[in-house]
């Protein structure tokens, strides 16, 4: 990570969690697919369900699955009807199965590697 992209600020998302619906694609206008899930996670009030989206079709991604998720936190800004609404998403970039603890654990060191970056620019 460069100081440039740290200069701004840093936005980045760890979560681990049981994929709770369905995979759902849409195909936008450019030919590219976006995927959408919801991931329950637990805090320390209880439980959370965080709408997931992702480029592609990820594999991994079924109702049980226990996973890791690595992105960022995003409002996207939609018509809906006569009005415009929100909603806010994390953004994947990595969805690694927690069988794979190698793999979870490589994803989670680089995001301490950017926030370490962050921390001494």
């Amino acid at each position: 990570m460069s100081k440039e992209e740290v200069s701004e600020g840093l936005n980045r998302v760890v979560l681990v969690g049981e994929v709770t619906s369905s995979l759902v694609t849409r195909e936008l206008s450019d030919d590219s697919v976006v995927s959408t899930f919801d991931l329950l996670t637990d805090i320390d009030d209880g439980r959370v369900t965080v709408p997931v989206s992702v480029e592609g079709v990820p594999s991994v991604v079924e109702i049980g699955a226990q996973v890791c998720v690595i992105g960022f936190v995003r409002r996207r800004f939609f018509r809906s009807g006569a009005s415009v609404a929100s909603r806010t998403e994390v953004v994947a970039h990595v969805i690694t199965p927690m069988r794979r603890k190698a793999q979870v654990r490589k994803a989670i060191h680089s995001v301490a590697d950017d926030l370490s970056a962050f921390l001494d620019a």
